[in-house]
């Protein structure tokens, strides 16, 4: 996050690098970076002419670096963006254009003095093996831009609050959290919200956290599932039904507790295997807010209970997209069943 700021902070100075290479899947940084560049970097009357963007799965490199070596009109500067630039994974698409990587890297040698080319990369990592990522690496501005740890979010996020003279207690941080999944992204776009609606107070409060930042499917299911973890059978079926009157598809939901439940015995095992918190993110290519919650959850239940449990979600999909059994009831039973086997394994 330090190397966003700092880049972030050259780029307002008007401290440009001819290319850059931005890696990373965090939409908050990525919109960050290319705001930036825009604002600072074009005038606002010639905006329209000097800035172009190139999307790699349906666009040729060869139209973005045409682009990039062309003059600008009535302006100093230019800006092209290349999204997807697949060819420096190993990443295969399906109808992808013919790319001449060897005029890229003719481009990464020379670039043009007036162009400010920007390689938006949404990967977890590259293909180091190729030239052509090898020569960026080399020669382009490198920004990373991949999903940070949670104490690093809450630590940025808890400053943007401050920073904007906005209060909030830790309770209604926590509540923030949850509601956002700890995803950055999610959570700058909620506080926007926030800070408008407490432009007077400055306060936030869990009231309003709880008024205006939804839940989303994920979240109730997540609930639904805490529910069936705790054998608390009435309340799980009436959660249920509940999503079912917000008209949430039945198929929906097991697809979501198929992947709570999988996560809960991935976790489990990783946890015996003496894998920490981080590395376990890392292994499943979770978010690590996820892996936090289900390690709070995951040491009460035996590992065989949670494997049936799955199974059996399994099962139950299978039958409900090929019509063997009637939806609705299905998760009903399951949250039954389950409660009868925790005995079993207690």
């Amino acid at each position: 996050m330090k190397n966003i700021q700092k880049e972030l902070a050259n780029i307002k100075k008007g401290n440009y690098a001819p290319i850059y290479l931005v890696l990373g899947e965090e939409r908050y940084f990525i919109e960050q970076i290319r705001e930036t560049i825009i604002e600072e970097a074009l005038d606002e009357e010639a905006m329209d002419l000097n800035f172009s963007s190139f999307d790699m799965e349906e666009d040729t490199i060869n139209d973005a670096l045409f682009e990039a070596s062309s003059f600008p009109f009535f302006g100093d500067q230019k800006v092209v963006f290349v999204q997807n630039p697949y060819f420096l994974t190993g990443k295969k698409v399906k109808n992808a254009p013919n790319h001449n990587i060897d005029e890229l890297e003719e481009y990464i040698k020379n670039p043009a003095e007036f162009t400010i080319l920007v390689l938006f990369a949404p990967y977890e990592k590259l293909d180091r093996r190729k030239k052509i990522t090898k020569s960026l690496e080399k020669n382009a501005q490198f920004i990373d831009v991949s999903s940070p740890y949670p104490n690093e979010v809450n630590r940025y996020v808890k400053e943007i609050i401050k920073e904007k003279g906005y209060q909030m207690t830790d309770g209604a941080f926590q509540l923030f959290m949850e509601r956002t999944d700890g995803q950055l992204t999610k959570m700058m776009h909620e506080l926007s919200k926030l800070f408008l609606y407490h432009v007077d107070s400055k306060k936030i409060t869990k009231d309003s956290i709880q008024y205006l930042v939804p839940k989303s499917l994920e979240q109730n299911v997540f609930e639904l599932n805490t529910l069936v973890l705790n054998n608390q059978v009435e309340a799980s079926i009436e959660a249920y039904h509940d999503l079912l009157v917000q008209k949430e598809e039945p198929i929906k939901i097991v697809a979501l507790l198929i992947s709570q439940f999988r996560l809960l015995l991935q976790v489990k095992i990783l946890k015996k295997q003496g894998y920490p918190q981080g590395d376990i993110a890392k292994v499943l290519k979770v978010h690590p807010y996820r892996v936090k919650l289900a390690l709070q959850n995951v040491q009460r239940y035996d590992q065989k209970l949670l494997s049936e449990a799955l199974d059996y979600l399994i099962d139950a999909d299978y039958k409900m997209k090929t019509g063997q059994i009637d939806q609705e009831l299905q998760i009903e039973l399951f949250i039954m069943r389950f409660a009868q086997q925790s005995k079993v394994y207690s």
